[in-house]
């Protein structure tokens, strides 16, 4: 059976014959696939259907009345999504008439043998395309990370490259007194050394530069701040490589700073470590990943990555309370700290979930440590209220070498291993394998999309749908969030998700947000001359967090169309308001300053989301739409919104459910007490402000 992350084949058939439908699903459950299809005849419904649903197979025939194969390769491009088609033809003769459409096979009808191996073959590859998108995002989000790490430290760090600044942190900002990197962007490192220094500096850094592998060197020197005073620092040089090119690390001690060596070493040890457990903490894992990584892409080892979770840990939680809860992840942490080996590296990564790098390469060994850790979990039981509750827990396990180039790679690979642990029952140990062979798709080049992206913006080809967020038992609003389209050619109209990533590699958000806001305060203007009350949630990108003039630009725009910041409910995903919390923090404060409210999407996406909640001061909980579809059929996903409604009442927040495909969904939200809902179900995005918040026959 061809290796997929779901383990269930979505299948799209296009025939008018359910007999024939029946015998190709029969074929494909034949070859070893948990097959779940649907069959359609229609073009306005299979237009629908590929638009607003994920398949992994499209086998379409060639004698369904009104949609001929070519139209249908057509429709998949026009809608630009990466779904394999295979035509089913009655006469081998007629192969040669598709030829020129981009289909990936042609097979006559009858010639079950070559539909499997075809099917086989599109699924496996298109199985490794989507691995590769989600290796690339994760590729992103490691440098991300690795970078805010950086912006946090109390270190005074810069980059430098023939003796230019190429890049500073915040601290090393502060310590020569400049407010913007720009302010000391290009600035040779000479010239924030007193004069009297200068050949003393000149000496060693020479020294160091001529030798590409030399040990780091420091140097005492007097330096100069912004304002012309100076200060005694040992200036410490390393060799670097930044984005691929050969530069010099240099770090900053101030002398005066020296006298709080003490405070820094225990701040450090509380920045690096999990208050609970003692073990390590998220981001401090990371940095040690990293490392980990790195050595071995240098071909200086390999190591192992163990994922463990807790499982079904958010009912134990529910059955004894968050205190109890958390003294049973205190002792799960010793037991594992008792087995630890001094060459393994330890964290705590998330609310339940532990992880462990494992120097070396053989699997037997690795299993026989994620074994000893499985047991140590096992052996635990706790006593609570009489009761005897019995902890478990799934292990997913992810090579680290010289093919993985980022730890959010690493990171992903073991997710999904104990994901697949967890799938199978739980109390398992999963390996991630990598299926092999297959060429990732080719994409549209950076320079196309930068185009049609500058002509949205220049020639107003992006337009605004709007979707209502009804009340449920939340106070009576008029709320709408703005979703953004862009209009191509012959006025087809594209989703944001499909050129969102696109404008984030070229770092156009920041632009295209203004342009929503701007279109959006227009539109709301007008709006409320006959519909005063109505307000608009609107997505902003982490671009326009790292923006400094944002929030000013905003009262401005406002101000131009006569509109208060309580018209206005900001959002972000919660993964990316976590990421960038300090941003974050600084403009969810600077929008509530001047009344705007606040809100998380994809609520629940962390792996300890009350963290989110005592993080960041918001005023709405967007919950993951991934708990909140087809939920009345998934008694986890149920678990999963009942807690989440539960905590933001608690904190005295509005949770509002997204994603509402259906009347079960919906009547089991509204029995759960969520405040407001959205989606499909209720009502479709549409370009036209016209939904009825006075109908309440939902």
């Amino acid at each position: 059976m061809v290796a997929r992350a779901e383990g269930i084949l979505r299948l799209l058939i296009v025939d008018d014959s359910l007999t024939d439908a029946d015998g190709i699903i029969n074929t494909l459950r034949q070859a070893g696939h948990a097959v779940r299809a649907a069959r359609e005849d229609s073009p306005a419904a299979l237009e629908q259907l590929i638009a607003n649903q994920t398949w992994d197979l499209l086998i379409c025939r060639d004698s369904v009345a009104n949609l001929a194969p070519n139209d249908i390769t057509a429709l998949l491009q026009r809608l630009g999504k990466d779904l394999p088609c295979i035509i089913l033809v009655n006469e081998k003769e007629s192969e040669s008439q598709f030829f020129a459409s981009s289909a990936q096979d042609i097979v006559t009808f009858g010639d079950n043998h070559r539909l499997q191996f075809a099917a086989n073959r599109e699924i496996q590859n298109l199985f490794m395309r989507r691995l590769g998108r989600r290796n690339e995002r994760a590729l992103r989000e490691s440098e991300k990370r690795s970078r805010a790490l950086l912006e946090s430290s109390r270190d005074a760090v810069a980059y430098m490259h023939e003796g230019m600044h190429i890049y500073v942190n915040q601290a090393y900002l502060r310590i020569f007194g400049y407010e913007e990197a720009e302010d000391i962007d290009g600035l040779p490192m000479l010239d924030l050394v007193s004069a009297d220094d200068h050949h003393k500096f000149k000496a060693v850094f020479r020294e160091f530069s001529e030798k590409t592998e030399s040990d780091p060197v420091d140097i005492v020197a007097q330096c100069v701040r912004a304002d012309g005073t100076g200060f005694n620092a040992k200036i410490e040089f390393s060799h670097s490589r930044v984005e691929g090119e050969d530069c010099t690390q240099v770090v900053i001690h101030d002398d005066a700073a020296q006298a709080h060596t003490v405070d820094d070493s225990q701040l450090k040890l509380l920045r690096d470590h999990d208050l609970l457990t003692g073990l390590y903490n998220r981001a401090r894992f990371v940095d040690e990943l990293e490392k980990t990584v790195f050595q071995a892409v240098e071909g200086n080892g390999n190591a192992q990555l163990l994922y463990l979770v807790l499982d079904d840990f958010q009912s134990i939680k529910e059955q004894v309370g968050l205190g109890t809860s958390d003294i049973i992840i205190k002792s799960v942490a010793e037991l594992l700290r008792k087995h630890l080996k001094d060459s393994e590296v330890l964290a705590r990564y998330g609310d339940q979930v532990f992880t462990l790098i494992i120097p070396g390469h053989d699997d037997a060994k690795i299993d026989e440590r994620a074994e000893i850790y499985q047991q140590a979990v096992r052996d635990f039981v706790s006593h609570v209220n009489g009761k005897s509750i019995d902890i478990k827990c799934s292990i997913g396990i992810a090579r680290i070498n010289e093919n993985h180039s980022a730890a959010g790679t690493v990171l992903e690979n073991a997710d999904k291993a104990c994901t697949q642990a967890q799938h199978a029952g739980g109390d398992q140990i999963a390996r991630f394998q990598l299926a092999q062979g297959s060429e990732q798709e080719e994409t549209e080049s950076s320079e196309q999309w930068k185009k049609r992206l500058q002509k949205g913006l220049q020639e107003d080809k992006f337009l605004l749908h709007y979707q209502p967020i009804v009340s449920l038992h939340g106070q009576e609003q008029e709320l709408y969030e703005v979703l953004l389209r862009l209009q191509l050619i012959e006025n087809r109209l594209i989703q944001a998700g499909e050129f969102i990533e696109h404008a984030i590699n070229l770092e156009m958000m920041a632009d295209i947000d203004k342009w929503v806001i701007r279109k959006a305060v227009e539109v709301l203007s007008e709006h409320r001359h006959q519909f005063p009350r109505t307000r608009f949630f609107i997505k902003l990108s982490e671009q326009s967090l790292h923006t400094n003039d944002f929030v000013d630009w905003l009262c401005a725009t406002l101000d131009a169309h006569n509109l208060n910041g309580n018209a206005l409910v900001f959002e972000i995903s919660e993964t990316m308001a976590l990421d960038n919390l300090e941003q974050a923090r600084g403009v969810v404060a600077k929008l509530k300053q001047i009344g705007c409210e606040f809100g998380l999407e994809h609520f629940g996406s962390g792996l300890d989301f009350s963290n989110s909640l005592n993080a960041l001061n918001v005023d709405y909980l967007k919950i993951n739409g991934a708990f909140v579809e087809n939920m009345a059929r998934d008694t986890e996903n149920q678990a999963a919104v009942k807690a989440i409604i539960e905590m933001t009442k608690q904190a005295n927040k509005h949770s509002i459910a997204e994603f509402v495909s259906d009347a079960n969904s919906l009547a089991l939200l509204w029995r759960l007490g969520v405040d407001y809902a959205q989606g499909y179900y209720i009502h479709e995005p549409s370009d036209k402000l016209d939904y009825d918040f006075e109908d309440d026959n939902l």
